[in-house]
């Protein structure tokens, strides 16, 4: 009997763009998923503070507010498929290097300024995904890029046996170094297998004598036109509240466990592991079944399950004899939840922006959600000096917000799409 889960049917038939920007994003999931848990207690041991390291992350978000607003005209004057390989070279290439050579607080201010330029590649990415495309499985493309990143969950503990045999530093500094050759090669297979599309290759000429700050600010005017129909303003305000609660947690989330219950830094890559087995089961049986008519449903369990993981991270003292499990079930609840709403978030998006403007659309809009969440780390961290635990009730906080939010957002996106678009 052919297997006919809806996740590897929608595989099977990808085709052009979508399958090249797929099959390709392993390359770059699993690197990145490998160093994440341990940026925050890489950059303790080179001898960063926790202000210090609030303040990079700030600095960072405050860089991609500026190359998110110019992402849209770059992306619309340069192409999609051109931008995608010279905005991910130094968007991550450079930066793993800065990274792997780290020794003091100047490095990583340093590539956070060069990481910033992903949002360049981050808009040709979704530009890409949509256009010259069938939309109706717009979820399980979402989810199957996610996905990608569960190899790196199952395979972390790796990193922690090198983190005990050789110590924290040397075996980070090997990571990135991989990370920069597997990206590197990523992107270049990338573009190979790819083609600009329809809408690109008509913005390129329609752009070609044009210049970048005209571009840029042109749609302006559109753009407030748009914010102003609720349904995309508040799917923005809620993206602008996850996108702080994501910037608080995985810098300060491996910080307060190592702290709070004595986890070491080699046991941090043990619950990506867990968090991997919770993504699979969501994204294998609860994630294809996600449709407009249930988003509310998705939405509430997802934001529920956030502030469960941080609020099982308070009971320290009453359950002190379980420490350990207390964290994984943290790390289960994080990735249960992150596998709900990164689809289905991405999913609205992407339905709720105007076609024809995309680009430069998503520019402003990626610029409104992080000048919304730049201040989250520089708070944070500044909290994290005071007491480490007002990170964690600081993200209690953000996502309270979004859950305020939520049932507007389900009322005012509904009606138009309930019966036509698979959205999540």
């Amino acid at each position: 009997m052919e297997y006919s889960h809806p996740l590897w049917k929608t595989l099977r038939a990808l085709k052009g763009n979508q399958r090249a920007l797929v099959v390709t994003e392993p390359l770059w999931s699993v690197p990145n998923n490998l160093f994440a848990p341990f940026i925050s207690v890489y950059m303790v041991a080179i001898g960063l503070n926790g202000e210090q390291i609030g303040t990079t992350v700030s600095v960072g978000l405050a860089m991609q507010l500026v190359w998110g607003l110019l992402s849209g005209a770059i992306t619309d004057k340069y192409g999609r498929r051109k931008m995608m390989l010279v905005f991910g070279v130094l968007s991550w290439t450079i930066p793993c290097l800065l990274w792997a050579i780290a020794h003091s607080y100047t490095y990583f201010m340093a590539a956070v300024v060069f990481n910033s330029m992903w949002q360049v590649t981050g808009n040709c990415f979704t530009c890409m995904i949509v256009e010259d495309s069938d939309t109706d499985n717009l979820v399980n493309i979402w989810a199957l890029i996610n996905l990608t990143g569960l190899v790196a969950g199952f395979i972390s503990p790796i990193a922690g046996i090198f983190i005990d045999k050789f110590t924290l530093v040397p075996t980070m500094r090997a990571i990135y170094i991989f990370s920069m050759a597997m990206m590197t090669i990523k992107f270049l297979l990338q573009y190979y297998m790819s083609y600009e599309s329809s809408t690109g290759n008509r913005r390129i000429q329609e752009c070609k004598n044009t210049s970048i700050l005209t571009l840029t600010f042109s749609t302006w005017g559109v753009f407030i036109s748009e914010m102003r129909k609720p349904r995309l303003l508040l799917c923005v305000i809620l993206m602008a509240l996850l996108n702080s609660f994501s910037t608080v947690q995985v810098t300060f989330w491996p910080l307060f466990v190592t702290k709070t219950y004595h986890v070491s830094n080699s046991m941090l890559s043990v619950f990506p592991l867990a968090g991997s087995l919770a993504t699979l089961v969501a994204y294998m049986f609860v994630v294809p079944r996600m449709n407009i008519r249930s988003v509310r449903y998705p939405l509430f369990v997802g934001l529920g399950l956030h502030a469960a993981g941080l609020i099982v991270l308070l009971l320290e003292e009453p359950l002190r004899t379980n420490l350990l499990c207390i964290v994984f079930l943290s790390a289960i609840f994080e990735s249960f939840s992150v596998a709900l709403l990164g689809p289905l978030t991405e999913s609205m998006m992407s339905v709720v922006v105007p076609g024809e403007e995309r680009a430069r659309i998503n520019s402003f809009i990626f610029a409104v959600i992080l000048l919304i969440s730049t201040p989250a780390g520089w708070i944070a961290g500044s909290l994290f000096q005071v007491n480490h635990v007002l990170p964690i009730i600081l993200n209690l906080c953000f996502i309270a917000l979004a859950a305020i939010l939520s049932p507007f957002i389900v009322r005012v996106i509904r009606p138009r799409h309930a019966h036509n678009t698979k959205i999540g």
